[in-house]
């Protein structure tokens, strides 16, 4: 890593992304469902730099249409918690603020 950079450098140059985006993340506390990948989720979204993550045991998880396209348990796990984070991800970035 350069001196002038940080962990999220990269994803603050990307247009959906950029400074204003980032400190959302970061600022943003996120309540998840609890489901099987809950960690994996939890994972990807604190390494987008979401700092406050918190499980909801009540609420709903994010339906994941694709598990049939999975052979492996393993790796349904980590697409599942990646597209998980992901959306919440999405969902932060595209409110105004």
């Amino acid at each position: 890593m350069l001196p002038f950079e940080d962990r999220y450098s990269r994803q603050r140059r990307l247009k959906e992304v950029g400074p204003s985006g980032q400190r959302r993340l970061e600022q943003t506390p996120l309540a998840i469902a609890e489901h099987a990948d809950v960690e994996i989720e939890r994972d990807y979204l604190a390494r987008a730099g979401v700092r406050q993550v918190s499980i909801d045991v009540g609420a709903e998880p994010l339906r994941f249409l694709w598990s049939q396209h999975f052979r492996f348990a393993a790796s349904l796990g980590v697409a599942r918690g990646a597209w998980c984070a992901l959306s919440r991800l999405r969902t932060v970035l595209l409110r105004q603020g």
